[in-house]
């Protein structure tokens, strides 16, 4: 995506999530790559996204990491962002939430299992385990536990992190794990969580390991 563009898109993904219930106040953030020019766009630390214009949504370099253009100072969580492209060169758009079930099931497992239909193909979802938001041991804790053939994870006591080929399919993603986390967390605490048969759950999980390009 042409960068001007990416600029819109985040600001309006990034208000999005937030009537969405999976970012709460200026905790998340969203940014897409445009690899074309060689940086991706992601929202500015600590500005309401109703107050965001394109001029301020900050532009790093994905090689270097460098701040080069935007008037707002970016998201802590960058390096995190950047990382994850650097490693899965088929997403353009990552989407980072603080979503609160999400945030629960990080705690009380290592890995998060399908217990809803619709987050089959992205699971199971591992937890990668707790490091200090915005360092570079984050990012490279959130690029393990997605491993080859996924695109999301958990952040214990954190949020989740998942990439798609475009930012609608990030943010759908995020939603289906938050959705899942919710349903897990009153069955764990039910005493009865049962998953998806590991036969139902891998069929979706292999059709959507094809559809991303991630074989």
């Amino acid at each position: 995506m042409e960068k001007e563009k990416a600029k819109v898109e985040v600001i309006k993904a990034a208000i999005q999530c937030s009537e969405k219930k999976l970012i709460h106040g200026t905790s998340g953030n969203v940014s897409i790559a445009c690899r074309e020019e060689g940086v991706m766009v992601i929202t500015p630390s600590g500005i309401p996204y109703e107050e965001i214009s394109p001029d301020m949504v900050p532009v790093i370099n994905l090689s270097t990491g460098e701040w080069t253009e935007g008037e707002c100072k970016p998201s802590t969580e960058a390096p995190m962002h950047r990382m994850i492209y650097q490693h899965k060169e088929k997403m353009e758009a990552v989407v980072h939430t603080h979503s609160p079930f999400a945030t629960a099931m990080s705690i009380l497992v290592e890995e998060l299992p399908a217990v809803a239909a619709a987050s089959a193909p992205y699971s199971p979802v591992k937890v990668a385990p707790f490091e200090i938001p915005g360092s570079e041991e984050i990012a490279k804790a959130a690029v393990k536990a997605m491993g080859e053939h996924n695109v999301v994870c958990l952040l214990k006591n954190h949020g989740l992190i998942a990439a798609g080929r475009n930012v609608s399919q990030a943010m759908s993603i995020a939603e289906y794990v938050e959705e899942n986390s919710q349903i897990a967390y009153y069955t764990y605490t039910a005493g009865n969580m049962e998953p998806i048969p590991e036969e139902g759950y891998k069929i979706m999980h292999d059709r959507a390991v094809k559809k991303l390009g991630l074989e």
